[in-house]
């Protein structure tokens, strides 16, 4: 269940929460690591203090020489004002020859000898050291050196709780201003949020308004707009696909009910003007069919279900064969070849073909008769060339860029008289971008138009 709370929680209570957690481990750790570095510092000096005290007593020992009496007071007396050292000095046999006054701890004589060791006795931490001394007069004695960190421990305490207080409240400021942070710089996110609730197909004119530095948030909103003008651009495409197609299909369709009520009407007694609107209706239907095609394989080419089948084939050999199928339909141009290069290319070779009849039946009608039209290859470093131009009408120079959209026509009159849809050369277009090449179009009104493929050779 709680596992399921904290993936159902929001971002900014999620990276709230990591923040904070983050941030405790840091302090724990960094608190840790300074109470140790105290406490072996503390230890340090304790060390070194016991090591001063051994210095004095068996310089005062030395100082009384052998015979000496070792019970006298005076000489631990002038050591004991280091702070909580004791001193006690014992014979083999345990008894006690000297001792401060402070010393009371249970402390066994034993090897290793002159080692600072550690112990803990009622709760009282202890760092003690023993020495061992061969005397004549006592023979061999222990003196035993104790220091109790009572006010190390207690300095370690105080400063323990104040770190604990510290890391308390810096943990309580992180989850505050963490919430209050992040909340901020999540801000551009409600608003993708807001604005993606705002748009749908009918309405994509809702924008997110990108201010603020230049980090992921601003971008991924830059990035939603681009998507949603991607979107709206397709939409409006689809929009104009489907009203202009509905425009196409409207005409036949009107002209084929015309003469099916004309048969009804007359064509039962008036054997000419039965023939005459099967005649036409026939002409109608095949191109409603061939329009229909078309729009088959442009949506096809569009939603990337496309069948594709590439192979090996000579470019040369294509172009020959489109010529020669062109000349036995067509007898009113020159259909010519004025360079054609023997190169052989990785391609589609019926959609090669279908783009080559696209661009020479658009030359053929709109080329007067006796003009000419040329289908040149040519090979450049790793890519061919294939050029069709004419001697026809040509294209207004503004209208160039326009004449590989679908449905358009430059002259729609004229297109129309010659069973002109505008989808011939968005086909040869959508032929073009499937292979990874390059169309273009030159044109000089009332001089000719030429339209230039540039297709990669090993693609």
């Amino acid at each position: 269940m709680n596992l399921k709370m904290i993936k159902s929680a929001k971002i900014s209570l999620k990276l709230t929460v990591i923040y904070a957690v983050m941030f405790s481990l840091i302090l724990l750790i960094l608190n840790a690591s300074i109470l140790y570095g105290i406490k072996y510092y503390l230890y340090g000096q304790a060390n070194k203090q016991i090591e001063d005290v051994k210095t004095k007593v068996l310089n005062n020992i030395v100082s009384r020489n052998e015979h000496g009496d070792l019970s006298n007071k005076e000489l631990v007396s002038d050591v004991t004002s280091e702070q909580n050292i004791s001193i006690r000095i014992l014979r083999q046999d345990g008894k006690i020859l000297n001792k401060s006054k402070e010393f009371n701890y249970n402390i066994i004589s034993k090897e290793p000898f002159d080692k600072i060791r550690k112990s803990k006795e009622d709760d009282k931490h202890l760092v003690y050291k023993i020495l061992k001394i061969e005397t004549q007069k006592y023979g061999v004695i222990y003196i035993q050196i104790v220091k109790w960190m009572c006010n190390e421990y207690d300095f370690m305490q105080i400063l323990f709780i104040l770190m604990a207080i510290a890391d308390f409240i810096g943990m309580i400021a992180s989850i505050i201003l963490g919430y209050i942070i992040s909340k901020k710089m999540l801000e551009p996110i409600d608003q993708i949020t807001k604005a993606a609730d705002n748009i749908s197909i009918n309405n994509l004119l809702g924008r997110i308004e990108v201010t603020g530095p230049d980090d992921e948030l601003k971008r991924l909103g830059i990035t939603f707009n681009k998507m949603i003008d991607r979107l709206q651009e397709s939409f409006n495409r689809q929009i104009q696909f489907v009203s202009d197609a509905s425009h196409e299909l409207r005409t036949p369709i009107a002209v084929i009910q015309g003469y099916a009520n004309l048969i009804d009407r007359w064509g039962k007694d008036d054997r000419e003007a039965l023939e005459k609107s099967i005649h036409a209706i026939k002409l109608e239907t095949s191109n409603m069919a061939n329009l229909v095609e078309k729009l088959l394989f442009i949506a096809k080419g569009s939603s990337g279900n496309q069948r594709i089948e590439k192979g090996d084939f000579l470019l040369n050999d294509l172009i020959c064969e489109v010529i020669r199928e062109t000349k036995l339909i067509d007898h009113s141009h020159i259909i010519s070849s004025y360079k054609n290069d023997s190169i052989s290319i990785f391609a589609d070779y019926k959609m090669m073909k279908q783009m080559l009849r696209i661009l020479i039946d658009n030359s053929i009608k709109f080329t007067p008769e006796k003009g000419t039209i040329d289908i040149s290859s040519e090979i450049h470093c790793d890519t061919v060339k294939i050029t069709v131009s004419d001697s026809g009408m040509g294209i207004p120079e503004d209208e160039i860029q326009n004449i590989f959209e679908r449905f358009y026509t430059v002259d729609k009159s004229r297109s129309k008289e010659k069973g002109g849809t505008g989808l011939g050369l968005s086909i040869a277009k959508l032929i073009v971008d499937v292979h990874k090449g390059t169309i273009s179009a030159e044109s000089t009104e009332g001089f000719g138009t030429k339209i230039i493929v540039i297709l990669n050779i090993n693609y």
